[in-house]
């Protein structure tokens, strides 16, 4: 299937839709059954295409999947052409508002398990992980029960 989503606003001004704009309507098509009239079904290339209206559609904001792309997108690939560090390993996520991290720093191949929250502040997390995750005050103490990591740091509060 594909959509094609006029980039005028719905206004039909000067002004285009912006990638927040775009994704949000394309979070809502995906979300639910959607139907849509004749006169808006097509095909092209063998696809079904769907000439959206965004007038007809409420845009959908961001949710917990979306900031825990951010996280893994900006651990895996830097603005910069660096190696990121700290480096990502893995995650997993662990229930609503919870992922873990398995990252490892500069030369040190320890893994460190890192808990965070996708919805807390992530410009001010990510810019803070590598020094956060050095911390020995932010260490969980006791038994750790995941096999993964040498360490695990509780940021979730951070």
């Amino acid at each position: 299937m594909a959509w094609e989503i006029p980039l005028r606003t719905i206004d039909d001004s000067e002004e285009l839709a912006g990638p927040n704009d775009v994704l949000g309507i394309v979070r809502a098509l995906n979300t639910g059954t959607q139907i849509f009239s004749s006169s808006r079904v097509d095909t092209v290339m063998g696809m079904t295409l769907i000439h959206v209206d965004p007038a007809q559609v409420a845009p959908v904001g961001p949710g917990e999947c979306d900031n825990a792309f951010t996280i893994l997108r900006t651990l895996t690939y830097p603005w910069t052409e660096e190696q990121p560090d700290p480096r990502l390993r893995g995650f997993l996520l662990q229930g609503p508002d919870r992922m873990r991290l398995y990252v490892d720093h500069e030369e040190d191949t320890d893994v460190v398990a890192a808990d965070v929250r996708p919805s807390g502040a992530l410009t001010a997390l990510l810019a803070a992980l590598p020094s956060l995750i050095e911390e020995r005050e932010r260490m969980v103490r006791g038994d750790i029960d995941d096999p993964h990591c040498s360490r695990l740091i509780n940021l979730v509060d951070w």
